[in-house]
Parts: C-alpha cells; structure tokens; sequence
C-alpha cells in the first residue's frame, strides 16, 4: 500500500513539474515571439523609410532635376528632347530606389508568417524530442 502511494505521489510531482516546465516553456516562446516580431518590426520601419523616402525624392526634386538636365542638355538638343531625356533620368532614379524599397519589404514577409514558423517549429521539437522518442527507451520506473 505504501509503494502505490509513493507511486502516486512521484507520478503527481511529474505531473506537476510539467505543468510548471511548459508553463516555463510557452513564456519563453512568447517572449522569443516579442523579440522576434519586434526585430521584425524594425526592419519593416526600415523599408517603408526607403520607399517614403523614394517617393518625397521623386516629387519634391522632379521638379529641380528636370529644370536643370533640360537646360543642360537645351545646349545640344532641342528643347522638347532635352526635356524627354531629363525626364527619362529622373524616372530611372525614383525607380530604382522604389525597387530598393520594394525588395526589402517583401524579404521581410509578414508577421503572421513568423508567428506560424515558430508554432511549426515549437510543434516539431514536441513530436521529436516527446511524443516518437526512440523504441529502445523504456520509461523510469
């Protein structure tokens, strides 16, 4: 009677210190989760800067760069094909930096995309490590 007791009791302190290992386990997840999300969330700051920062180039100094390349380029061509060229060069610019701005942003993905990575990676070590441990393996008694 006394052995089934213990028994009782050493399965109850298992059973209790998984409670408290997963319990560990999934705060630890959360808080790899908020780094992993914020540092995500930096980047994407990043990468919307460039493309905001493309786009104010392309606006305020259109104006700027297609006066000066169509005076510039007025010495040699006609005006109607300098101001063609100028306007060619500055599109090639703004597109550019745009493309930049765009490539970052889709590397980085979404959010959602990182939060499903983790759950399938954290799903996986279960499976592994828990739930198929090798036949070989028997349980403590």
């Amino acid at each position: 009677m006394e052995s089934l007791r213990r028994r009782g009791q050493e399965w109850q302190e298992r059973l209790l210190a998984l409670r408290d290992a997963l319990g560990e386990l999934y705060a630890a997840e959360g808080e790899a989760l908020s780094r992993d999300l914020a540092r995500w969330g930096k980047a994407f700051a990043v990468a919307l800067l460039l493309v905001l920062a493309a786009l104010a180039l392309g606006f305020w100094l259109l104006a700027l760069l297609v006066a000066f390349l169509v005076a510039l380029l007025a010495i040699w061509l006609p005006v109607w094909g300098a101001t063609l060229a100028a306007a060619g060069v500055v599109a090639l610019v703004v597109g550019g930096l745009g493309w930049l701005g765009w490539r970052r942003l889709q590397a980085l993905g979404g959010p959602l995309g990182r939060v499903q990575r983790r759950w399938r990676d954290h799903m996986d070590w279960w499976r592994e490590r828990v739930f198929e441990a090798p036949a070989d393996e028997e349980p403590e008694e």
